[in-house]
């Protein structure tokens, strides 16, 4: 029997300014073309479908479209909810997909049956245990006035009890057939990515810890860390990390999917599947001159746009630099790439009112021009548009002033001292 481990696919996931649905478009399309070329008999979908739990129609359309293109190939799929899912939009049709041999188990509902799910592949059995996302609701009762450790404690003990009583329940209906397990959570000591949040701890504390999954799974479909990765150096407990990069820091991640082979009853072979990427995410930095040095000859590798990261990193301010800042998505519109986000910063940050005059200068001593003046004197600005600021300065001070109604202090509700 072979399986397809996969997760984390965060579907409508937008990475600054851009939208990743053709993205997962390429990916799902080479999915589908991997698990008829590698005959795989199983696909597991270990959480976070969605990357938020209200998704759009397009990540909708997407889901939908993928699971029907799927059915031609008899394979059975079994999808478990993850924190960024919504439990009752993955599990509305479910009762509909499982006669078309897809599972859904968006959330728990205490019953160990419901998360069991028995395979045939001629004379083989194989039972997958499709944990979803446990929340702390799921795992513990909020007792008034519980210590903080006492917390930590009870959603340890409620995901390592969950995992037992199911292991349990495998053992006493289903004695002698191999088991697989699936889990969206974080165990303790896995390597995370920038783009991951609410990581299943407390506290910054790992609620679980490798050792904690009981004997009897042959293999442990781990979801919800985007970062490929072994659990505890086991070859039998995995993390498959996420398909496609979902921030500039995973831009380096090794992206796959993990393919499993069991042979009568035992996991002989798990194998990295490598996940074409369809364009290419970029980080560039340097001067503003040095930044569109290397924007000048970026060219298209990939089937989509790259997506850039700019930094512009200048020693010190001044406005010219930033309106030529300012510039940058306008001169780069029609580009082989997308400017997906664009930061400014200057080394010497800007100074203080103390900073500017010295520290016996006293605000009410200056006038407004006083103040503006010497802002301008540290921001490297020539004679000529020091003249037109000064003067457009003036003008929107005294049509302030003039419009601005005055105020009677006495008579108002919330004087101020």
């Amino acid at each position: 029997m072979k399986i397809l481990h996969t997760a984390d696919w965060h579907l409508g996931k937008r990475l600054y300014r851009a939208d990743l649905r053709d993205d997962h478009a390429h990916f799902l399309t080479w999915l589908i073309e991997q698990v008829q070329h590698r005959q795989i008999d199983v696909l597991l979908i270990s959480g976070d479908v969605f990357d938020t739990t209200n998704p759009n129609d397009g990540s909708m359309q997407l889901y939908y479209q993928f699971l029907t293109q799927l059915l031609p190939l008899s394979v059975t799929i079994i999808i478990t909810g993850g924190n960024h899912d919504s439990a009752t939009k993955l599990n509305a049709p479910k009762e509909l997909l499982r006669h078309l041999n897809i599972y859904v188990v968006g959330c728990t509902n205490g019953n160990c049956h419901d998360e069991v799910i028995q395979l045939a592949n001629g004379s083989v059995d194989l039972l997958v245990a499709a944990v979803p996302y446990l929340r702390d609701a799921d795992l513990r009762q909020s007792i008034s006035g519980q210590r903080y450790e006492d917390r930590v404690e009870a959603v340890r003990m409620g995901i390592r009890n969950h995992y037992e009583r199911i292991a349990d329940h495998c053992h006493a209906a289903f004695a002698g057939v191999p088991a697989l397990a699936m889990g969206h959570l974080y165990v303790n000591g896995a390597s995370v990515s920038e783009s991951e949040r609410e990581i299943h701890a407390v506290g910054g504390q790992a609620a679980f810890s490798s050792e904690h999954f009981p004997n009897g799974f042959a293999y442990v479909a781990l979801g919800h860390i985007h970062v490929p990765q072994r659990v505890g150096g086991s070859d039998s407990v995995r993390y498959c990390g996420s398909p496609i990069p979902l921030s500039f820091g995973e831009r380096t991640n090794a992206h796959q999917l993990l393919e499993i082979t069991v042979d009568n009853g035992l996991v002989t072979a798990v194998e990295s599947v490598v996940v074409p990427q369809s364009r290419q995410l970029l980080h560039i930095t340097g001067t503003l001159e040095e930044v569109r040095e290397q924007l000048n000859v970026l060219e298209r590798t990939h089937t989509l746009p790259a997506l850039v990261e700019v930094l512009v990193d200048e020693p010190s301010e001044s406005l010219s630099t930033r309106m030529h800042f300012d510039q940058l998505q306008r001169d780069y519109k029609e580009a082989p790439f997308i400017l997906a986000k664009t930061r400014l910063l200057f080394r010497n940050k800007r100074k203080s009112l103390e900073a500017l005059f010295g520290a016996e200068t006293h605000l009410a001593d200056l006038t407004y021009l006083d103040v503006f003046e010497q802002r301008l004197s540290q921001s490297d600005v020539d004679e000529q548009q020091r003249a037109q600021l000064i003067d457009t300065y003036q003008q929107l001070y005294k049509l302030v002033t003039e419009q601005a109604a005055p105020v009677n202090y006495e008579n108002s509700p919330n004087p101020v001292s």
